[in-house]
């Protein structure tokens, strides 16, 4: 019972320090680009910017050492390709740790390490995920940071489904993956980190996935919708209660639009998504599952990439390689 009481006052805590930190808004660095800026900049540009969180997929010591005393939370990531090595073995998760994290933090503020990316539903590495994960956690013990840094993983919002957001259930092939994780996650006061995107998402109600409905697009019961983000949000949260967690805190670590490469991919659409997402996620509405709290929100992308795929892919950037915004966005609303 008492180890029960002091779980629920960590994740209460918890929970407020993502309340009180959630004055800025995130963005995700992606570095596949033949043109970006050099690091120095990058800093500058966020700065200017009134960004305070920041995402790299994997640990770019150029970057780590740049973002040293800028102010900037820095979420690190362990790639996709890495989780087996570090899996089958503590000394290489001890040794990522050591060559990553150590001799950067406290100057850079790293405050979680995202072990893998999109893994349960994008690859074929899942039972390889929580394993690597506990190595993470276990080699930040050893270098007593525990208690400053959270080790989770980023998944894709097709790993739960359900309608509406109430009924929100993970899928059967993630699900025995996702009991050991979600405990993970609970046992060491670390957030579930969710892709969110109603671009990809909506179909045929872009008021709704622009965050320009102005009345209930889907009634819960007692929960009312008017746009698309918090639904999707709020169906993680389901599915997380529906394996009886329903207290562990959740970042969202990508959402955006693009601005170009498809028909409802334009400038005007993705300047209302981000502008509107921003200003969503910083008033504190939080969701109707869980309202008044700010929602930690990682906007994809910081740039354009002229290296990814062509289409839309090459056209999630806020700014081009040249620092100039794509279209006007107001980070401070």
């Amino acid at each position: 019972m008492a180890t029960n009481i002091i779980l629920t006052v960590c994740i209460a805590i918890f929970c407020c320090s993502i309340l009180a930190e959630g004055a800025k808004i995130g963005v995700n660095y992606g570095m596949d680009g033949t043109d970006l800026p050099p690091v120095d900049q990058v800093v500058a540009l966020m700065k200017s910017n009134n960004i305070g969180k920041m995402r790299i997929f994997q640990a770019n010591r150029d970057a780590l050492k740049a973002f040293a005393n800028s102010g900037i939370d820095v979420i690190v990531g362990v790639g996709n390709n890495e989780l087996q090595v570090i899996s089958s073995s503590q000394d290489a998760a001890n040794g990522w740790v050591n060559d990553n994290i150590r001799p950067f933090y406290p100057a850079t503020n790293i405050k979680y390490i995202a072990v893998g990316n999109e893994v349960l539903t994008r690859t074929t590495y899942g039972s390889y995920l929580v394993p690597a994960m506990t190595n993470i956690q276990t080699a930040l013990q050893n270098a007593n940071l525990q208690n400053n840094i959270k080790v989770s993983t980023a998944h894709a919002s097709d790993v739960s489904n359900g309608f509406p957001p109430s009924k929100g259930v993970f899928n059967d092939q993630v699900k025995g993956t996702m009991n050991s994780l979600l405990q993970f996650l609970s046992n060491h006061g670390s957030p579930f980190m969710a892709n969110i995107y109603p671009y990809f998402s909506y179909t045929g109600n872009r008021a709704y996935a622009l965050f320009q409905s102005t009345s209930t697009v889907v009634q819960d019961n007692n929960l009312s919708y008017k746009n698309l983000f918090d639904a999707l949000v709020d169906t993680q949260i389901s599915a997380m209660e529906s394996l009886g967690y329903p207290n562990i805190p959740l970042i969202v670590t990508e959402s955006g639009w693009p601005s170009g490469g498809a028909d409802v991919a334009t400038v005007a659409n993705a300047q209302a998504y981000n502008n509107n997402l921003i200003k969503h996620v910083l008033s504190n509405a939080g969701t109707p599952k869980r309202p008044g709290t700010s929602i930690e929100t990682y906007i994809f992308a910081l740039f354009n990439e002229n290296k990814k795929d062509a289409g839309t892919e090459q056209h999630f950037g806020l700014f081009y390689p040249n620092r100039q915004l794509v279209y006007p966005v107001n980070f401070s609303p």
